[in-house]
Order: structure tokens, then C-alpha cells, then sequence
């Protein structure tokens, strides 16, 4: 049981996105490696590799502790849904979509709201509305282009109220552990907002982790049409 200091890990994605190169035990083991002790797996519109990675970490008391949930794209943009088990469709209403989370009685975080050049972002015009929906706003994302996108983040969950996470938002093994939250102890669901509260951002990102963020991004195109050839998705 980890100590005092908890690395809360709350985006990540398993090979279940079709944009995601990692098994949900690839993607356990080498967040362990990198010191964190809990994450959220939030592949694109399906809680599939949540559930996967969940059942290994129940059964092996080794690796990082899972929050199921899904990276939901809705016909605003895309939101998080923390604490979900079941699927829900994608592409409806964001107002829709967010009641289906809560009621599974799930957590929501809106992700990279100000990353303008990533595919599935919030729209501008639904941005605020959101935020205002949300438990929690991403404040850093380790995917992030720039440090701006991180600022204007954290200026919205100040303006709406809302405590800032983070999430690695790792497709790859080299972006596990990118970005986390420090908090004092293990999260449940009645607990986890109020640990982000109190807890602290951390991250690796500087100027050639942004840059190779560039490449990052760019490639995901490729490994899309590559998967769907294939025939994963």
C-alpha cells in the first residue's frame, strides 16, 4: 500500500482505442514502473479495456489500483467518464451524455479543453457549459502541443469552481506516468474530488516533450488507418 504520497494517474489508453498501441497489462506494468500508484483507463467510447485492466489489478495486488472509466465522444466534444462500467453510446448531446454517466453514478472530467488542434476536443461553443458539468477539469494533459493549453485549463476550473487533474493521456508506453495528481491517499468514488482538491499536479512535460508531442499527435492518423486495415477496429 503506497504511502502518504499517492501518483493519481487519471487518462490513459489501452490498444481498445483505436488510436492506443498498449495492452491493459502493458499499460499496468510500466505505470508501476514509473511510481504510479493508481490510474484511470479511458479508452474512446468503450469501457472494454477498463474492465480488462481492472480485473488484473484485482488480481494481482502489484500493480496500480484502476478507475474504469471512458473518453467519451459526444456531439460537443469529448468528455470523461470516471467510475463506469457499462457503454454508452457515443455522439450524443453532451447534456445526454453526461447524464448517463451520473447515472451509473460516475464521475466526470473534461479533458484538454483548450488543446484546439486535437481531434475530439471540446467544441469552443460548449467549453464553459462543460466545465460546469464537470467534477473536475484536466489541467494538465501530457499529450499537450504547449504550456498554454495547460494555463487556460487551469484558468477554467478556477473560474468554474472545479479542482484540477491530470492525466498522462498515454497511447504509448513512453507517455505513461507523463502527468499525475499527488494526493494523500487511495481514491474511492466519494472520495476522489475532494483528493484532487487537496492534491497536487504534477508532471514531466517541458520543451522536447512538447515537441515530440507534435510528432505524437501527428502520427495518430497513421496508427488509426493502420489498425482499422488490419481489422482491429
Amino acid at each position: 500500500m503506497p504511502g502518504p504520497s499517492v501518483r493519481l494517474d487519471l487518462h490513459n489508453h489501452t490498444r481498445f482505442s483505436s488510436d492506443g498501441l498498449m495492452s491493459p497489462a502493458a499499460l499496468l506494468k510500466k505505470a508501476a514502473r514509473r511510481g504510479i500508484h493508481c490510474l484511470a483507463v479511458t479508452d474512446h467510447n468503450t469501457v472494454q479495456g477498463a474492465l480488462e485492466a481492472l480485473a488484473l489489478a484485482d488480481a494481482d495486488p502489484s500493480l496500480p489500483r484502476v478507475i474504469p472509466g471512458v473518453e467519451l465522444l459526444t456531439a460537443d466534444g469529448e468528455i470523461i467518464g470516471l467510475y463506469v462500467r457499462e457503454e454508452i453510446p457515443a455522439g450524443l448531446p453532451l447534456e445526454e451524455s453526461a447524464a448517463l454517466i451520473r447515472e451509473q453514478g460516475g464521475l466526470i472530467s473534461l479533458p484538454h479543453p483548450y488543446d484546439l488542434f486535437r481531434r475530439g476536443a471540446i467544441s469552443r461553443e460548449a467549453r464553459l457549459r462543460a466545465a460546469q458539468i464537470a467534477d473536475m477539469i484536466e489541467v494538465v494533459n501530457g499529450r499537450s502541443l504547449g504550456p498554454r493549453a495547460n494555463r487556460k485549463a487551469a484558468e477554467l476550473a478556477w473560474l468554474v469552481g472545479r479542482p484540477g487533474c491530470a492525466g498522462s493521456d498515454a497511447h504509448r508506453k513512453v507517455e505513461v506516468g507523463m502527468a499525475y495528481v499527488v494526493v494523500d491517499s487511495l481514491p474511492t468514488r466519494e472520495t476522489l474530488v475532494s483528493l484532487v482538491g487537496a492534491g497536487g499536479v504534477r508532471h514531466r512535460l517541458n520543451p522536447r516533450e512538447y515537441t515530440l508531442n507534435w510528432g505524437m499527435q501527428g502520427l495518430a492518423p497513421v496508427t488509426r488507418m493502420r489498425r482499422r486495415v488490419a481489422g482491429y477496429f
